[in-house]
């Protein structure tokens, strides 16, 4: 039992330090799996040009990893725009909620005319 407390209170306190970290460590793990990635795929390229003497496989090779790139990119370029709009929305939230311009009366939206108009 007191095992699968300790368990339990490890795996929560592991968590609560990778939460705020996870976004970098996706980001740092998928540039490493790209450049591993961008390797291996030269070393296929070269492998390939040797055998073969046409200039269009060597081409395939460039535009398909051009558009990789290009698709990582994208993402990267949405994913921080979306955390931009995220943090601006909220920091508008926090802002309408600091406010405190309450009116006691809705003789305030009147015109003086309109307060002072006898029926």
């Amino acid at each position: 039992m007191i095992k699968l407390i300790f368990k339990q209170f490890l795996y929560g306190r592991v968590y609560l330090w990778l939460k705020p970290r996870l976004g970098g460590i996706f980001l740092t793990l998928i540039i490493i799996f790209l450049i591993f990635y961008a390797h291996s795929e030269y070393l296929k390229y070269i492998e390939f040009k040797e055998k073969t003497s046409s200039g269009f496989i060597g081409l395939s090779f460039i535009i398909k990893n051009l558009l990789i790139i290009l698709v990582a990119f994208v993402y990267l370029y949405f994913y921080s725009s979306l955390n931009r709009a995220k943090k601006s929305i909220e920091a508008i939230k926090n802002k309408i909620e600091k406010q405190d311009d309450r009116i006691d009366s809705l003789d305030y939206f009147l015109n003086d005319d309109e307060i002072n108009k006898k029926d």
